[in-house]
């Protein structure tokens, strides 16, 4: 995970992997205590060389489900000597993973949510309907159910719970009674034409009418909100006093899971306003420092369009 440009260098024949927001990223470390800087999203350690290189006497705790793209990161990082430490897991499970590994103490945690090139370009992978290749969409292809096993035995009203709340499709109903009379789906092309045939291009937009559906599908397979909400709660258990927590969120729906569980915790009643008095006991232990989310700049966007979704939140742990 981790959204950037991945692709080749012209000089050097190498992959180059272009972190989103980098400098904002960079900036929300600042001041953070000392202790480890944990990476929930390494990916191809875009942002975790940046940090590493910025703060020389920091080390980096990376955690990821792709065990390919932790693979072709492994060469490059073996110049940081034991500063760096790489686990293939879920960030779901940090605080599992970081006790394991002895990780402490903790001054910071990045998560950086997006979809990467590589995994969106790499052939078998099956995220994308650029090419005709199986349904699997998984980041860790050793465990869970591909989502041809979901889009071929799954009820219809499974499937629009589906497309409707994790993709916010408007024709989820008409879209999953034509994907189970068009069993079996196997691949990415036949899905992709079956949703387009069912809905069509929706005026001047010029994104694929698949878009939302290969979303909504990643998300299920994945277990991405449920991964979320139990990161969150994690990684803010693992921090230490004004440490930071750093998220990258991409749609609507993991922001709007991002902003609720931040704000919710930055207070120190959650009782109901019809409720004269506090009685939950609940106490903030966290301070937002981005009032307003952060987005990338013009000049970003231009270089990476697929970093123009982007919002990075930030908060202080308090205790």
């Amino acid at each position: 995970m981790g959204k950037g440009i991945y692709g080749l260098n012209s000089k050097s024949g190498g992959t180059v992997h272009m972190p989103v927001m980098v400098s904002e990223v960079l900036k929300a470390f600042d001041d953070s205590p000392e202790g480890w800087l944990i990476d929930g999203t390494f990916g191809l350690g875009g942002h975790s060389s940046a940090l590493l290189e910025r703060y020389p006497h920091r080390k980096v705790f990376g955690i990821d489900l792709d065990a390919d793209s932790l693979a072709m990161s492994e060469e490059r990082f073996r110049k940081f000597n034991n500063r760096t430490l790489i686990v293939n897991g879920n960030y779901a499970d940090m605080a599992i993973l970081a006790r394991e590994s002895g990780i402490e103490p903790v001054g910071g945690i990045l998560l950086d949510l997006g979809l990467s090139s590589m995994q969106l370009e790499t052939l078998g992978r099956g995220f994308s309907f650029r090419n005709d290749e199986m349904l699997d969409m998984r980041y860790n292809q050793s465990q869970g159910l591909p989502a041809a096993e979901l889009v071929n035995t799954f009820e219809s009203d499974q499937l629009t719970n589906i497309f409707s709340n994790f993709g916010e499709e408007k024709a989820a109903k008409r879209i999953a009674k034509a994907v189970c009379q068009n069993r079996p789906i196997m691949t990415t092309g036949k899905l992709a034409k079956i949703v387009q045939e069912t809905v069509g291009r929706r005026g001047k937009s010029r994104r694929h009418p698949a878009t939302k559906v290969f979303q909504a599908l990643r998300i299920a397979v994945n277990r991405e909100f449920e991964n979320l909400i139990k990161g969150l709660s994690s990684g803010l258990d693992l921090l230490s006093d004004r440490g930071k927590f750093v998220i990258l969120t991409y749609h609507s729906l993991e922001d709007r899971i991002v902003k609720q569980f931040f704000k919710k915790e930055s207070l120190d009643c959650v009782c109901s306003t019809r409720i004269p008095f506090c009685v939950c006991d609940h106490r903030s232990r966290l301070r937002i420092i981005t009032k307003k989310v952060k987005i990338p700049t013009i000049e970003e966007v231009s270089l990476n369009p697929r970093s123009r979704s982007a919002k990075l939140r930030i908060v202080e742990k308090i205790v």
